[in-house]
């Protein structure tokens, strides 16, 4: 008991003593003030009092009241007073609870709310539960979540509004067809959107148009190399001189990816050069329209090489390619050539047995917060496909990271010397959102690789590009060695096994560290502790069904490295979403539904999972919430 409420109860017991003392007994009993004490002394003991009339909430406020994605999250307050004990106080926005605590003790609740919602008006409703189950709630408050490339919230990226009525690229997302306001020069399945080129002064119609969810500046994106010295055809295998202080990936593993097919999304490859002799099965050409395999820039073979060129140079020679070429010969596309480019591998990834996707291409510069390109790919990996995405070539500063290398899904790999210093323009984290990046490192500093237009002849390029084909050749040895494993596991392993390098643990320089392609084909042969995937055990629900207004304790017991456990309340008119913690930390989950203001019925309540590299697991539970007694 702290000294305050040692005050507040000698006050009262005085009062109430002075009261008891008066000659009149009806005095008391007539007293309001005595009255007003008596009942808060009682409460002050028996907090479980029932008064009959439910909490007031008043003073709410949501600060700021707009956030964009990616932003700092928004402070919630309310006050809430009961002449009891207040149980539980909760903003409900976008159908997420979110706790609300008061830490002073002076009737002052306040929770947050990420920015982790889609764009749009958010309604915030306070629900306050007093310890005898009276329950009052406020719908006052407002919180509206933007897209940071259209602050204004009228469907157009802010920038496409400063261009005038000039022709433009632009990337339609929306329900629907386009066709009674413009023909559409591409439509995508990754995401539900069109490619157009048209006169800025449509775009507001276009906004309006039934279906449409926003328009969008069709980027360019560049390859992620700097090119180095030429050397001749008779270039020997890279040297194995001098100091090498992290495992080179290219080196003799025992496994040569035999039997995994890996799509690479680049400027080609010449298939007439003798490392990729037999190597591509398939060649799409977005560009010049051409069947045969060619490579008029030269980084697409530098690439291929990389993942299956001959033994030495290529990390997996026995692999498979499949090319898909969307830059041209300037080394340059649009965002539409890379979502065309991702359709194309998901439409033939049965076809070709395509299991991996090297995707050496970024932004022009750092990233400013979710794109569509890595909605896209994370979708790519959904659909289980193991994606690896350069970090980008605009280090050394904080937060340099280019899309899709923000991504949450993918491998995003950044690039060092083979002694595991830093690629000195490696692209750095964290990430828009805060979520730290790249997830490893591997070489790319010198790095030698075949030549484009020569039979045999090989240069030097150093990048984030070059790191990216090695991590998608070590991703296609594990899979040879173990093809059961899903993108989840494959991203664990890797970054799992990986050698810490530079501050001691996970960075924004180094991510994990260094690419371990030994330690990871050793680990999957004979599984080390901590590499097992997580695993949600058991769902408890502390009563099979309760009276509308009666709290129910779910608890689950999961195992392994978890982001994030959440329960959801899944109702005949209603859903929502309740965070889960492990107060402490012995593996138990736990999480209250208030169901206060629910419908009766039949409800399920679904425990999901999710991993830290991705991992998802679930289960439910069936519930029954019934009429209030």
């Amino acid at each position: 008991m702290n000294f305050s409420s040692v005050v507040y109860f000698i006050l009262l017991a005085g009062l109430l003593s002075c009261a008891a003392a008066f000659p009149v007994q009806n005095a008391l009993d007539n007293n309001k003030a005595s009255i007003w004490f008596e009942k808060e002394y009682v409460n002050y003991f028996k907090p479980n009092a029932d008064d009959g009339k439910p909490p007031v909430i008043y003073g709410v406020s949501v600060s700021p009241s707009a956030l964009k994605v990616g932003a700092p999250r928004s402070e919630i307050n309310a006050f809430v007073h009961d002449v009891g004990s207040i149980d539980m106080v909760y903003a409900d926005i976008g159908n997420r609870m979110n706790l609300m605590l008061d830490l002073n003790q002076d009737h002052r609740y306040t929770g947050y709310c990420g920015s982790n919602l889609p764009p749009g008006a958010y309604k915030v409703t306070i629900v306050a539960i007093d310890k005898a189950g009276n329950a009052a709630k406020d719908e006052s408050a407002t919180l509206t979540i933007r897209d940071p490339k259209d602050l204004n919230s009228n469907g157009i990226e802010d920038s496409l509004e400063k261009q005038g009525g000039k022709d433009m690229k632009v990337i339609v997302i929306h329900d629907g067809n386009l066709s009674n306001v413009a023909p559409a020069i591409d439509r995508f399945h990754i995401l539900p959107g069109s490619a157009l080129t048209v006169s800025g002064d449509k775009l507001e119609k276009i906004a309006r148009t039934n279906g449409v969810k926003g328009i969008y500046k069709d980027q360019k994106l560049k390859i992620l190399a700097l090119p180095g010295p030429t050397d001749g055809p008779s270039n020997p295998s890279p040297s194995r001189e001098g100091s090498w202080n992290i495992d080179d990936p290219r080196m003799d593993k025992g496994f040569t990816g035999e039997g995994v097919t890996v799509a690479l999304i680049d400027t080609g490859a010449d298939g007439e050069h003798k490392a990729l002799a037999g190597k591509i099965v398939a060649f799409k050409d977005f560009v010049n329209n051409q069947t045969d395999s060619y490579d008029d820039n030269g980084h697409g073979t530098h690439c291929a090489s990389l993942v299956a060129g001959e033994k030495g140079t290529g990390v997996a020679p026995g692999a498979k390619l499949v090319v898909i070429k969307v830059m041209d010969q300037e080394g340059a596309c649009y965002l539409s050539d890379a979502l065309n480019a991702l359709d194309w591998c998901l439409e033939n990834k049965e076809r070709y047995g395509i299991r991996v996707v090297s995707f050496s291409v970024g932004g022009e510069s750092p990233s400013d917060g979710t794109s569509l390109l890595d909605e896209a790919c994370n979708k790519i990996v959904e659909n289980g496909l193991v994606m690896c995405v350069a970090a980008g070539n605009s280090g050394p500063a904080a937060s340099s990271i280019v899309i899709p290398g923000d991504a949450e899904n993918v491998i995003t790999v950044g690039a060092v010397d083979r002694s595991g210093n830093i690629f000195e323009l490696s692209s750095r984290g964290p990430t828009a959102n805060g979520d730290t990046k790249p997830d490893l490192v591997t070489l790319g500093v010198d790095v030698v690789s075949a030549l484009a237009g020569s039979k045999n002849g090989k240069s030097s390029i150093s990048g984030t590009s070059m790191a990216v084909p090695q991590v998608s050749g070590a991703v296609a040895l594990l899979l040879q060695a173990r093809s059961d494993l899903a993108p989840a596991d494959l991203k664990r392993v890797l970054l799992k096994t990986a050698d810490d390098l530079g501050p001691s643990g996970l960075d924004n320089v180094y991510g994990y560290g260094a690419l371990n392609l030994t330690g990871a084909l050793q680990s999957i042969s004979a599984p080390l502790p901590g590499l097992s995937p997580p695993v949600l055990e058991e769902v408890k629900l502390n009563r099979k069904d309760a009276s509308v207004g009666e709290p129910v304790m779910i608890e689950a017991q999961a195992l392994g490295d978890i982001r994030t456990i959440n329960a959801n309340i899944i109702g005949p008119d209603r859903n929502m979403e309740i965070p889960m913690d492990d107060f402490d930390g012995n593996g138990i989950f736990s999480a209250r539904w208030e169901t206060s203001f629910w419908t009766p019925g039949d409800y399920q309540v679904k425990v999901d999972l999710l991993g830290k590299f991705g991992e998802v697991d679930d289960k439910t539970v069936p519930f029954r919430l019934l009429e209030k007694g």
